[in-house]
């Protein structure tokens, strides 16, 4: 009975938000810490007709387990609400609903809970779906918005990739290691589909004032392969890279998979944990640990020498590549999150206090005392064919003051909004 009354209380909530545009609402809540102790993957597939199917994954070791009668064992028990609106200026809720289910604990624990739940999307449009996913057992509820893109052939949605190893969908468009896919399609399956891929060639993003110097995206591709999915032809994501199906490429637009390095959306190995700190390094010190013969130890005394003692130096190993690791699963593109702009501010200033999302771009906010007044940072949406969560901040001078003195204070030993 609780479990009802809960999802009732998140739901009535959820539908109150309706009442004003989602650009009128406080967004931080998406990206805070905190509240974030599940990290779901959505991915949307166009049916034929009105409606879509949003497939879902949740790491199953996510979800709270509690004992039930003795023949069903430990159980989870969870559920999706979730509003259909046409975009983020919209305060017109087209559909809405809500959706639970039960797992029973699973013995290997690297298993997720899967499935899918339909939305009544009828016009050739693009939507934005605002999800709640509750843990009843936890009490608790994370949110997460995603956009639906029924506008035409090549769009994103009409793919869904089959991982050949479980025979269930890649609800993520991000991977670790080599897969073997089958690709799916909601429009002409006797088509052929091209395949270009394109290698991770792209660093680190600019500080916030300045020129941005950052690598612009290339449309020029490394490899090309024909697909022939009426024949059900299967293809290896054998390396690291950028792997994009079309039917056409005259266009830009299509499915994209990501292929990272091991253990994304962790830095394990050197190189990108000497990377990640290199906003915080003079150029000298960079040089010395990048070339230092045992780099993960002259990571490790950087830290140290930063700290002055090994407690400290563990608090802000732990936030700095908490955070890391936070902007990859939040801020991901066509690059890591961490390389990202807004990666780069969450990283240094922490967990900015609200966002202000619109359908061209963001605005974040610290009301926080550095010293200089609060902070805004305004990142505008970017077309790209690869994703659609590719973000470039407004540099500006302005920045320049507060950002150096964020860097000492990391530097100093002192953890930059570490409360938030």
């Amino acid at each position: 009975m609780r479990k009802y009354l809960l999802l009732i209380t998140i739901f009535a909530l959820v539908s109150c938000s309706g009442s004003k545009k989602l650009s009128n609402q406080n967004l931080a809540y998406l990206v805070a810490p905190g509240l974030n102790f599940i990290y779901p993957d959505y991915k949307v597939y166009n049916l034929k007709g009105d409606s879509c199917r949003v497939f879902f994954s949740v790491d199953a070791s996510e979800l709270l387990f509690m004992k039930a009668d003795d023949s069903l064992g430990f159980m989870a028990e969870y559920g999706f609400t979730y509003e259909l609106y046409r975009d983020y200026e919209s305060k017109q809720l087209l559909d809405s609903g809500q959706v639970n289910f039960v797992l029973q604990q699973p013995t290997d624990s690297l298993s997720n809970a899967t499935g899918y739940f339909d939305v009544h999307a009828p016009d050739s449009a693009n939507y934005v779906l605002n999800i709640l996913l509750t843990d009843f057992n936890r009490r608790q509820a994370v949110g997460s918005f995603i956009t639906i893109d029924r506008t035409g052939q090549q769009s994103p949605d009409n793919f869904i990739a089959i991982d050949m190893r479980t025979g269930k969908p890649m609800v993520s468009s991000i991977t670790d290691r080599e897969e073997r896919i089958r690709i799916l399609t909601s429009e002409n399956e006797t088509r052929k589909l091209y395949v270009r891929y394109f290698k991770n060639r792209y660093g680190l993003t600019s500080p916030p004032f300045g020129n941005d110097m950052a690598k612009p995206l290339s449309y020029s591709s490394d490899g090309f392969q024909l697909l022939d999915v009426a024949n059900r032809e299967e293809y290896i994501l054998d390396k690291p890279g950028i792997y994009h199906f079309q039917y056409d490429t005259m266009v830009k637009e299509g499915f994209t998979i990501f292929r990272f390095d091991e253990d994304f959306p962790k830095l394990t190995d050197a190189a990108s944990l000497i990377e990640s700190i290199r906003f915080l390094t003079t150029r000298e010190e960079f040089d010395k640990i990048s070339n230092s013969k045992n780099q993960k130890q002259a990571v490790d005394e950087f830290w140290l020498k930063m700290a002055g003692n090994r407690e400290r130096a563990r608090v802000l190993i732990r936030n700095y590549y908490s955070r890391v690791q936070l902007a990859n699963r939040f801020f991901t593109s066509y690059l890591e999150g961490w390389k990202s702009d807004r990666g780069l501010i969450y990283i240094i200033f922490g967990p900015p206090n609200t966002i202000y999302r619109t359908n061209d771009s963001e605005t974040w906010n610290y009301s926080q005392n550095y010293s200089y007044g609060p902070l805004n940072f305004t990142f505008d949406k970017l077309f790209n064919p690869f994703t659609n969560n590719d973000y470039k901040l407004r540099r500006s001078n302005y920045y320049e003051m507060p950002w150096y003195r964020a860097v000492d204070s990391w530097r100093d030993g002192r953890v930059v909004n570490e409360n938030n």
